[in-house]
Order: structure tokens, then C-alpha cells, then sequence
């Protein structure tokens, strides 16, 4: 696949908020070939895979799920998704070959992950979009500020986290998963106030534990 093209559908993915693989459910709900052909599409389908139409009988069956997948969730999205969708297409634009080609690798090594494995990613990404803007902004903040060696470091502390997790046995993590969930759960039911109190006190535990060592 040329450069162009590779780039033509990673815009369009980030339109329509794909990932770039299918998981196991996904790739067992297939259509069949025929319906999958230009003809077989509907015509809000083909209005909004129009670009791709000169080609699209010759695309691999997955890549054509992909897309038609795609142009069906973005005709159940909103106005307010929508456009949210458009913002990314921008940032994307805006990006330097560099940047666009780190994203690249990253959703690769997001395909590779065993299934557990994206699915926590996926909590996480969750659990940081449910966070106040203002949290949110000195999280970036923070991250943005640090040197290339502390965000090396900080990436291998998360690669041994991973690698610990995996060696728990799985019963024992269902249980701390559980217990993430009623947590997470808690503190969505606080205050702003009972937050900020929770907050100070997990900081001055922390440094605590610094001092101790």
C-alpha cells in the first residue's frame, strides 16, 4: 500500500474513531463478500465511503469491514461527536511526519497486546477522559514538563507494572479489578470536596512513604 493511501486511511480512521484492528467478536460478525462489494452497499453507505469507491472491490475483505464498520458509526454519531472527529482530523493534519509515525507504531503495539491488555488501556483512557478539565490539564502539564530520561523512565516503570500484573495469577486480578471498579465508582459519587480531601490525604501518604526510605 503506497504512503498516500496509508495516510488517506489513517485520516479516515481517525475520523470515524476506529481502531485498526477487529477483536475476535468483530471479525466473527462478517458479511458475506457479495454484500461487501460496491454494489452491495447501500446508498448512505456508498455516500460516505465515496472516496474509496473507484477501488473498493479491489481492498482486502478486512480492510472493507474496517471502513464499512466505520462509515456506520459515523452515521450513528452526533453532531457534537462528529465534529469532536473533525478536531482530530485537524490535530492530525497539523502533525509532523515524525509525530504521525510515533502514532503509527503506537497503534501497532496496541494491536499486538493480548486482549486483557487493551481492554485495561481502554479503562484508562476512559478513566482520564472522566477526569475534570482542570486535572486533566496538569496531568499534560506534568508529562509535558518532564525531560526525555523521566519520560523514559516513567514508560519502563509502566512496562514492569505490566509485566508484574501478568504474573498475577488470574483469579487475583479479577479481584483487583473488581476493587479498582468500586473505587472508581466511589469517588465519582464524592464531592468535589470529599475528592480534594482523598486527594491531599493519598499525596501526604506518599511523601510519607518517601521519607520512610
Amino acid at each position: 500500500m503506497s504512503n498516500n493511501r496509508i495516510l488517506k486511511f489513517v485520516m479516515l480512521s481517525f475520523i470515524l474513531s476506529l481502531p485498526f484492528n477487529l477483536n475476535a467478536q468483530e471479525k466473527s460478525n462478517v458479511h458475506d463478500e457479495n454484500v461487501l462489494n460496491w454494489n452491495g452497499l447501500n446508498a448512505n453507505e456508498q455516500k460516505l465511503l465515496n472516496r474509496f469507491k473507484e477501488h473498493w472491490n479491489d481492498f482486502p475483505h478486512e480492510r472493507k469491514q474496517r471502513l464499512l464498520k466505520g462509515a456506520k458509526r459515523w452515521g450513528n454519531m452526533t453532531p457534537a461527536q462528529r465534529e469532536q472527529a473533525k478536531n482530530r482530523l485537524q490535530r492530525w493534519k497539523n502533525m509532523t511526519p515524525e509525530q504521525r509515525q510515533r502514532i503509527r507504531a503506537r497503534y501497532e503495539d496496541f494491536r499486538r497486546l493480548p486482549a486483557d491488555e487493551k481492554q485495561r488501556i481502554r479503562q484508562q483512557s476512559q478513566w482520564f477522559k472522566n477526569l475534570p478539565e482542570e486535572r486533566r490539564q496538569k496531568l499534560r502539564e506534568r508529562w509535558n514538563n518532564m525531560s526525555a530520561e523521566q519520560r523514559e523512565s516513567f514508560r519502563q516503570r509502566i512496562k514492569d507494572k505490566r509485566a508484574q500484573w501478568q504474573q498475577i495469577p488470574a483469579q487475583q486480578r479479577e479481584q483487583i479489578k473488581k476493587k479498582r471498579t468500586e473505587q472508581r465508582n466511589k469517588w465519582r459519587d464524592m464531592s468535589p470536596a470529599d475528592r480534594q480531601n482523598m486527594h491531599e490525604k493519598t499525596q501526604q501518604r506518599r511523601i510519607e512513604r518517601f521519607q520512610r526510605r
